[in-house]
């Protein structure tokens, strides 16, 4: 039986509830990704080693990490329209202290706030995508938000590297501070936490000890572990190198000045909305999710073993390499759909939250990773870090293999 077209009114309201989680996921997407500009400018500016600020850089992610499990249950306890603002403040007040930071302690605690000020957008965009379009829709949404959101990783690659040059690297933050502030005063009076005719399910939660049971129910659930093996390393390989490794690697290696390591940067944000708009729409085609993300893994892991293995290698092959690995991440899209599909509504905020929870560590963990096999090696520390990488996608592709999937559904 087709599904019940939707009003006019309520596709209206859909994409204007659309257009803000874009825009504060990819404002997000922009302190996510900026670290491989900003911290070089930062450790010359404070005069601290950049190799020390790797944890400034982490911390971000093991902030929005550890509270994903709370935003999960607040999300699908008191819905997306109360919960994104009263989050997405950290964010805003994170922004102002990064900007008057004179310190290590003070960059790390602003990473901290804004870290957890963006820790909701992509589980809150998820739960309103749940309800305010079909179900065979949710993986085209998802593809769509990480498209549109990735003009905020462009910008925080050569546009922030130019701005930078111009006007220092506190002011920029400053601005971006504004536009978060903006985008939710918007959002409080557009967001609403479904349609007018949408029924709730009868298991909602609608107390503290049910929203712990819903979690306890969503890590019951068979083989929902082998989704969070695939998830830790969903998008570390590629955020590691955006968000701080990317740019000291190509000033290592390749002795390249701020610009044209954004140069190559920016390359990689580019392709994102690229990637992610492939990745979206092919479990319409194949059918199998699971398959979809078990070979765009296996790709990924061919690039980290040439970046490890292959010595003396060329610039233009690193860049390809890079870019490639923006690109095929983006996958993540079609794990975040695999996961979706597996739990009912009421369910979908805590199950994608620690999904979430887990890419999210994964990131942090990759991040500091670098860092310490840097401090390890006498020489060839990106090339061995580049190996480890790779020996984690060989163990999550083992574990992932033996996950489920119902079928996808049919859209009408």
């Amino acid at each position: 039986m087709s599904p019940k077209p939707r009003p006019p009114a309520v596709k209206r309201r859909a994409l204007y509830i659309f257009l803000i989680c874009a825009t504060l996921f990819g404002l997000g997407q922009f302190h996510r990704m900026s670290g491989a500009v900003l911290m070089l400018p930062i450790s010359v500016d404070i005069g601290i080693a950049v190799e020390s600020l790797g944890i400034a850089a982490a911390a971000l992610f093991f902030a929005s990490a550890l509270v994903q499990v709370p935003i999960g249950m607040a999300l699908d306890r008191f819905g997306p329209r109360i919960v994104i603002p009263s989050i997405t403040v950290f964010a805003i007040l994170g922004s102002f202290l990064l900007a008057s930071a004179s310190d290590l302690q003070e960059v790390i605690t602003a990473r901290i706030l804004i870290g957890l000020g963006y820790s909701v957008t992509m589980m809150a965009s998820y739960v309103l995508f749940a309800k305010w379009f079909p179900p065979a829709k949710f993986a085209t949404m998802a593809s769509w938000l990480m498209a549109f959101s990735s003009i905020g990783a462009i910008m925080s690659s050569a546009p922030l590297a130019y701005a930078i040059e111009l006007y220092g690297w506190r002011l920029p933050f400053i601005f971006i501070a504004g536009i978060t502030l903006l985008a939710v005063l918007v959002g409080i009076f557009v967001i609403r936490d479904h349609p007018p005719e949408y029924s709730e399910h009868a298991d909602k939660p609608a107390t503290f000890g049910q929203s712990i049971r819903g979690y306890w129910e969503v890590l019951r659930h068979p083989r929902f572990f082998y989704l969070l093996a695939m998830g830790f390393v969903a998008y570390g390989p590629a955020a590691a190198l955006l968000g701080m490794w990317g740019g000291p690697y190509l000033e290592d290696t390749f002795g390249l000045d701020g610009f044209e390591r954004g140069q190559i940067l920016l390359l990689m944000t580019i392709v994102v909305p690229v990637g992610a708009l492939f990745f979206g729409p092919l479990d319409r085609i194949f059918k199998s999710r699971k398959m979809i993300v078990i070979c765009a893994v296996s790709t990924e892991l061919m690039a980290f073993v040439i970046l490890g293995l292959v010595e003396n290698i060329p610039l233009w092959a690193v860049t390809a390499l890079f870019v490639y690995i923006s690109f095929v991440q983006q996958y993540y899209v079609v794990l975040a759909a695999h996961c979706r599909n597996s739990f009912p509504d009421h369910l979908v905020g805590r199950a994608n939250s620690t999904l979430n929870l887990i890419s999210i560590t994964g990131v942090g963990f990759m991040q500091s990773l670098y860092g310490w096999v840097l401090a390890a090696s006498t020489e060839n520390g990106y090339a061995h870090s580049f190996l480890f990488i790779a020996g984690l996608l060989v163990a999550a592709l083992i574990i992932y293999a033996g996950s489920s999937e119902k079928p996808v559904p049919q859209q009408s």
